[in-house]
């Protein structure tokens, strides 16, 4: 959201578009999994960026059929709601031809290849969920209020200005549909530990890739893009999005970012941020 400072932010009819156009909510996880398939696969698009809240109606006209709709985790799976919150979940490609690339996976499958199954299962619905309770329990903190100011003086006027009015309503929303309290957090944080625990395991055994493809696969990528904000790494998002300096986060997020990067996996992320995800 680097640039020209705008009014509104941009929106776009899917059928004059002529390059496909990558819809995000620009800092998350899942989001940067779909735009790092984009990229290394060289592909020209364009992204539309939004900010929680504002991006109901832009993506939710997108995936009016329901065909549309992800098949990924989405916000609200982890407090039990039901899968018709998928219709407001990105990343989403439109593509020139009309159609919808309906998630990060149908993304990274379309542009790089497929993710190994069990890997995906467990990315999707342990690691992926785990980093968004976690990043969101410290942006959406009250007493971190600076954290979502560095978000938000990077969008449109308009942004700020829906944020200013319905801000409190969006967060109270987001904190019930992912099941943010103290105690799934502590829950999180475990599930991030396993996970990378596992991943440091095989990346030790398999020759450092988590597959047995002699190159970075996709498997690899879908792990470095969801485990990202657990590692903190530069380059992430390719700059799109600045998420702040480290030491402006609390303690104890800090603390866990270098528990991580500590790790076999850790190690893995930062190296692969710092040679495929070059600005």
């Amino acid at each position: 959201m680097k640039g020209k400072k705008m009014i509104f932010p941009e929106t776009f009819k899917i059928e004059k578009i002529s390059v496909p156009h990558l819809v995000t909510i620009p800092y998350s996880h899942y989001c940067e999994l779909g735009r790092w398939a984009l990229d290394i696969s060289k592909t020209e698009y364009k992204e539309m960026k939004y900010m929680p809240g504002y991006h109901v109606s832009i993506v939710g006209g997108l995936r009016k059929r329901k065909e549309n709709r992800s098949n990924s985790s989405f916000v609200g799976q982890e407090s039990s709601h039901h899968g018709g919150r998928r219709k407001y979940s990105v990343p989403l490609v439109a593509m020139p031809d009309g159609t919808i690339l309906k998630d990060s996976w149908e993304i990274l499958e379309k542009f790089v290849g497929p993710v190994d199954p069990y890997w995906k299962d467990l990315l999707d619905n342990k690691l992926g969920i785990a980093v968004r309770q976690l990043v969101y329990f410290y942006f959406l903190n009250p007493k971190n209020k600076g954290l979502l100011d560095n978000i938000l003086k990077q969008t449109s006027l308009a942004e700020r200005i829906y944020w200013l009015f319905f801000g409190g309503i969006v967060k109270k929303s987001m904190y019930e549909l992912m099941d943010i309290t103290e105690e799934s957090i502590e829950k999180s944080k475990k599930n991030i530990f396993e996970v990378f625990e596992e991943a440091s395991e095989k990346l030790a055994s398999n020759s450092n890739s988590l597959t047995t493809e002699s190159s970075f696969s996709p498997t690899d990528l879908a792990f470095c893009a969801l485990g990202s904000i657990a590692i903190f790494p530069q380059n992430y998002s390719r700059n799109v999005i600045s998420l702040g300096n480290l030491e402006d986060f609390p303690k104890e997020y800090q603390n866990i970012i270098n528990h991580c990067r500590k790790t076999p996996a850790g190690k893995f992320i930062i190296d692969i941020y710092d040679s495929k995800r070059i600005i």
